[in-house]
């Protein structure tokens, strides 16, 4: 029976597969991946993908025992490879000495179309999964030669899905700025990057892929490789804690993305990872969607004369996400103390305080992030419970925390939110421990939409004047019910301090001028076409 490579061509009869191996090399070899974490290297001629026709032949990774190639692979012409300089290390030098005489090292730099075009590529592929911050350009190299890339064009891809948030928001932005907005579906790239992405760039090679929490990036890094082969620049908004959306990446490529973040104070700890690229990008106003618009539901009538809380009382599937954590009671009792006192138990306090070594790679960071929004959970439930005259729009499990609470259900983001903002008497805003430095979006739109916000206090309100951040904060739970009166018994002031805030924002703070900002940190503000590699 005749053995087949990917491609179809024969490779080597059964008999010279099944030749005995010797003891001192063992069928499966073992490395530690990029990830530090122990993977099996085995040894067949299946374990390799071939792709193309060519005279010559190139192997991307010659697997544990190269002597066997020749025998899986026969070949006529010249034969090159380039290998893993991680792999290679670790095979050690018998490995080395083992490689086939007439095969000829390549670099990677050297790994040219020209050379790809006339070649039959060989792929050791548990090699590419162990390593892939090494091999995704190249395979995304082979790619490209293989199916060229349209024009370079004044546009930006941010894929998102229907029920995303900010995929409105920066398509409105990056519109005014003069770009054409694609939105691809997130989960097609991130599940068949390889093919769904060169489809698309045989059409365009757009000059921004944006992401939001990496979404549409698979997780080792052929997406971005393919989009950087093109000659895209790539980049990430992270809005959310960046460790626990780093847990689900296979590979270390994110080290060399442009990475915005809305929290600066994961700057430091990802530069410190590695990250080359970090950028400070809050969040913002979008008055196209929140300034005069939405219409109040039926559900929401009534909240003239009363304080609004708009959210969820956790994030879905939260269960699932933190299962097998748990929260060490007595460290817990002290972070709850801190909160009524009005300090913070935030990620970085837990950070100092349980044992996690490394925040990446790996899950440890996982229990910060439980330990976090644990607490952020308790800060809610002890603001919320200290409010008087409170209405909450959220989902059903605030009735189990504030049994007598006023919960009503939630409303539409759009079509609702807006109107719920501006009729409200005070809008209460509680930031998450998650995000030690982040202001929501709630610190604009309540805003820009004509309403009133009375938030905790953070050192994310430093984004604003010291002055305006001080009136609108409150330190502890206890602090909300004065806070309320204050400005229920003063309606001038609150009416100035309302309109300066709207201005504020209206001037400073729209996502234009985040689009604006981004632009001109990856200097795309203006056209600026770079051809794809020849």
């Amino acid at each position: 029976m005749l053995l087949r490579c990917r491609c179809g061509r024969t490779v080597a009869e059964t008999g010279a597969l099944a030749k005995a191996v010797p003891v001192n090399r063992p069928r499966h070899a073992q490395i530690i991946n990029e990830l530090g974490k122990k993977q099996s290297m085995p040894a067949a001629a299946e374990q390799f993908e071939c792709r193309g026709l060519g005279v010559e032949t190139l192997f991307m990774g010659l697997g544990p025992e190269p002597d066997r190639l020749p025998e899986w692979f026969p070949v006529s012409g010249p034969v090159h490879y380039v290998e893993s300089p991680e792999f290679e290390e670790q095979m050690g030098p018998d490995w080395a000495e083992r490689i086939p005489g007439q095969f000829r090292r390549v670099q990677p730099d050297n790994i040219t179309p020209k050379l790809l075009r006339k070649a039959r590529v060989l792929r050791y592929s548990p090699g590419i999964r162990a390593f892939p911050a090494f091999w995704m350009p190249l395979v995304a190299r082979l790619s490209a030669t293989h199916a060229p890339n349209g024009p370079k064009k004044r546009s930006v891809w941010i894929p998102h899905g229907e029920n995303d948030l900010l995929g409105r928001e920066l398509g409105l932005a990056f519109a005014e700025a003069g770009f054409t907005v694609r939105t691809p579906d997130p989960d097609q790239l991130s599940r068949s990057a390889g093919t769904a992405l060169p489809k698309l760039l045989r059409d365009e090679t757009p000059a921004l892929f944006l992401s939001v929490n990496f979404k549409g990036l698979d997780p080792f890094g052929l997406g971005y490789s393919l989009l950087r082969e093109a000659g895209c620049t790539v980049a990430t908004w992270l809005v959310d804690n960046p460790f626990s959306i780093l847990t689900g990446l296979k590979s270390s490529y994110w080290q060399q993305m442009q990475l915005f973040m809305t929290d600066s104070s994961y700057m430091l700890p990802l530069r410190e990872l590695g990250a080359r690229h970090v950028h400070f990008l809050p969040l913002a106003a979008s008055p196209d969607l929140f300034r005069g618009t939405g219409s109040l539901p039926g559900h929401a009538r009534g909240i003239e004369e009363r304080m609004v809380f708009v959210g969820r009382s956790e994030f879905p599937d939260k269960e699932r996400y933190y299962a097998g954590q748990k929260l060490d009671a007595n460290i817990f009792e002290q972070a709850r103390a801190m909160l009524q006192q009005g300090q913070r138990p935030d990620f970085h306090w837990w950070h100092e305080r349980l044992d996690a070594d490394r925040l990446w790679p790996g899950n440890e960071s996982r229990a910060l992030g439980h330990a976090a929004e644990e607490s952020g959970k308790a800060w809610r439930a002890m603001c919320l419970a200290a409010t008087p005259e409170l209405t909450i729009f959220g989902d059903e499990g605030w009735n189990a925390l504030l049994p007598n609470a006023d919960v009503r259900p939630p409303v539409d983001y759009y079509a609702g939110l807006p109107a719920v903002y501006r009729e409200a008497l005070i809008c209460l805003n509680m930031t998450s421990m998650q995000l030690p430095a982040a202001l929501t979006q709630r610190h604009f739109d309540v805003w820009c939409a004509g309403g009133f916000l009375l938030t905790d206090n953070t050192p994310g309100m430093g984004l604003f004047p010291e002055d305006m951040a001080q009136a609108v904060t409150f330190a502890a739970p206890d602090d909300i019910a004065a806070k309320r009166e204050q400005f229920h018994a003063h309606p001038a002031r609150t009416r100035e301090l309302r309109a300066s805030w709207e201005a504020l924002i209206l001037m400073e703070h729209t996502y234009t001028q985040r689009v604006a900002s981004l632009l001109q940190t990856l200097e795309l503000d203006e056209p600026r076409l770079v051809p794809p590699r020849a």
